[in-house]
Parts: C-alpha cells; sequence; structure tokens
C-alpha cells in the first residue's frame, strides 16, 4: 500500500486546494478520481485511489486524480469543476457526503460514467443509467465485530466509538449492538457495552473518547472512526496493551497491517487485534472493469455483503497470535451462520426513524422482531 501511496506523494503537493495530476497511458480513455478528502488517509480516499489505479493499470486509461480536500465547503464545487473541464469518460468517487449534490447536477455529465462507492443503500440510482452505486453491509461486519469482541473480552464490558452521529456511522453501530445482544442472548451472557460518539472528530478527540471508554472498564473497543483511529490506538496502549488484555478492533480497512508497514512509528499498532474490512478497493476494481466492459450493473446499487466478500474480519497473522482457538471456531461458526442467512443482521436503514434506533441503542434489553 505505500508503494502505490508514495506515487502520489512525490508527484504532487498535499496542499489543502483541489488539484489535479494525470499519468499517462494508452489511447483507452480518460479515468478521473476524486477523493473526498485528502489522501494518505489510510482509508476511504487511499483505498478507492488504489481502484483507480489499479483500473487504469489494466485497461490503459489517462488516470487524474483531484483531491476535494476536507473543506466541506469546497468539495463539491471542486468535483463539479473537475468534471466540467476533464471530459472524462469515467469517474470513481465517494460517497454519501456529496452524492446529492453530484446528482442534482448529473445532467450535465451523461457521457461520463460514474462508479460512486460508500453510498447510502436507501439511495437509488433507478434514473440515471450512467452510475453504479457501491453500498456496503457495514452491519454484517460489524456484528461479527461485537461478537469478536464479546469473546476476548476479560473484565465483561467492551465498547465502540463513533466519528459521528450519522446514519452510515449509526449502520455500524447497529450490526454491533446486534452482534452483542445476539451473544449474550445465545451463550447466555451478560457483556456491558458502552459507546460514545466524537465531539471532536480527530486523532486527538478519538484518543480522548477511547481513553474513557478504557478507563471505565471496557477492555476491547471498536473504533468506528477511521483514520481517527491512531487515537484509539494509543489509548489502548497507555490502558496497558495487548499483555493486560486492551485491545482495540479497527474498521474499514486492516489497520494492523497498515500500520505495520507504515513509515511512522504507530503507538499501539499490536493491540490491534483485527478490523471490519469493508472491501472498498476490490469492490471499486470489480465495478468499475465491469462498467468498462460494458456489463455493469448501470443505474443500481450493489450492496455488498459479508457473503459476497463485501465486508468482514480480518484474519491476518496478528490475529491468528492473538486470538484463542475457541474464538477463531465460534467466530466462523458465526460468519458462517450470516453467509446462510440463518443470522439475518438489522441494519440501521431497518429502523422506522432515529428514535427507535436510539431505544436499540440506548437499551440493551431492545431487541428487534
Amino acid at each position: 500500500m505505500k508503494k502505490k501511496l508514495a506515487a502520489v506523494v512525490i508527484g504532487m503537493s498535499m496542499a489543502a486546494a483541489a488539484f489535479g495530476m494525470n499519468a499517462s497511458a494508452d489511447e483507452g480513455g480518460k479515468l478521473l478520481f476524486f477523493a473526498i478528502g485528502n489522501l494518505g488517509d489510510m482509508g476511504i480516499n487511499d483505498l478507492g485511489w488504489y481502484a483507480a489505479q489499479n483500473v487504469a493499470d489494466k485497461y490503459g486509461l489517462e488516470l487524474t486524480v483531484v483531491e476535494g480536500t476536507n473543506d466541506a465547503s469546497v468539495r463539491t464545487t471542486s468535483l463539479l469543476d473537475a468534471l466540467e473541464t476533464g471530459g472524462y469518460d469515467y469517474c470513481i468517487t465517494a460517497s454519501w457526503y456529496i452524492q446529492d449534490d453530484l446528482l442534482a447536477n448529473m445532467d450535465n455529465y451523461s457521457d461520463t460514467k460514474f462508479v460512486i462507492y460508500d453510498t447510502s443503500p436507501l439511495t437509488s440510482f433507478a434514473d440515471y443509467d450512467n452510475i453504479t452505486g457501491i453500498s456496503f453491509r457495514q452491519d454484517e461486519g460489524s456484528f461479527m465485530a461485537g461478537v469478536y469482541q464479546c469473546l476476548m473480552t476479560q473484565t465483561g464490558k467492551i465498547g465502540a466509538v463513533a466519528s459521528q452521529d450519522s446514519p452510515i456511522l449509526n449502520d455500524f453501530v447497529t450490526g454491533w449492538l446486534a452482534g452483542v445482544k445476539y451473544y449474550n442472548d445465545t451463550y447466555d451472557k451478560d457483556v456491558q457495552y458502552d459507546m460514545a460518539y466524537l465531539s471532536d472528530a480527530t486523532i486527538a478527540g478519538d484518543y480522548e473518547t477511547a481513553s474513557v471508554l478504557y478507563g471505565s472498564g471496557c477492555d476491547v473497543v471498536y473504533n468506528i472512526a477511521g483514520t481517527y483511529g491512531l487515537g484509539c490506538a494509543q489509548a489502548s496502549e497507555e490502558a496497558g496493551g495487548y499483555e493486560k488484555g486492551r485491545l482495540m478492533v479497527g474498521v474499514d480497512y486492516d489497520q494492523y497491517s497498515v500500520y505495520e508497514k507504515s513509515d511512522s512509528e504507530v503507538v499501539g499498532k499490536e493491540n490491534v487485534a483485527t478490523s471490519m474490512q469493508k472491501k472498498i478497493e476490490e469492490s471499486v476494481t470489480d465495478a468499475m472493469s465491469k462498467v468498462i466492459e460494458g456489463n455493469g450493473a448501470m443505474a443500481e446499487n450493489v450492496r455488498y455483503t459479508l457473503a459476497m466478500g463485501g465486508v468482514g474480519l480480518a484474519y491476518n497473522d496478528h490475529y491468528e497470535e492473538l486470538t484463542p482457538d475457541d474464538v477463531k471456531t465460534t467466530i466462523s461458526e458465526v460468519e458462517q451462520k450470516i453467509k446462510d442467512g440463518e443470522i439475518v443482521v438489522p441494519s440501521y436503514f431497518d429502523f422506522a426513524d432515529y428514535d427507535e434506533f436510539a431505544a436499540f441503542r440506548d437499551d440493551p434489553d431492545a431487541r428487534l422482531d
């Protein structure tokens, strides 16, 4: 992963303003990758960028990357400006942050074929025959994370940190809660849980919030906060680290493996026992390849599930080292039950409204029919 990112960093300024970089290629069309934030996040932007490089290399496309920056006020404008001036045949971008603004202007870009990933599963692209949407069953993967934490806890209390109180993030939370409640009901246990949203969506804010959870007795914390997880990793180390059972479950990508390969020392990386991965690079590469070859799921929003390999826990060597055999066995059994449909994981998008979700979140005894 570092090697691919290095090609970006060497050739461009990482300034806050949006900019573009072209990668020359044989005649095969022009592809725009628009990052909704800054590259180097080791998350949603980098993974989409890797997919864009895969596709450009495979089909000989001229590839341009534009960073929208983390400033929401200019993000959409940067994308629309790039589309207006670039004459692109294809565009890869994310996500539910910008999809509504992009769709409102789609009449201007009918000649460009889009793959928009990490969308809301409720979004319909039925009226747009030049768009393939990609959403994920992050609820299913988070269910697995919750069960894993319950199996690994020594204190009988686990926690979760979410970067914001929003529909997509609450889909993670819903699946996680369902996993904890499933574990307690199925195995006649009483694992306690606590979760918090970041009031300060930064690495420092993540560190402070995770520190509170570890300090309150949570020994395994699920970090639903992407790159901000560097803060949770540090908090886990200061709480005693894996030697004292203070573990972290990462999110979006295999955070332990990325931290291990990082040029910078990541405090607490050894405490990342596993991660709930959204397979963004693989799914975007697959979807855009199909679009280019003429058999893409246009006008559809494809939801990548656990059974499809779109989400799931990271089973790396570190997981193998830290996880007891009986826990691995149970995790495999639960995963298969989800894939077979024996366990149906609830989604945030199943709730009638936010209040119904909040009741499920805040009441340990609340169950869904």
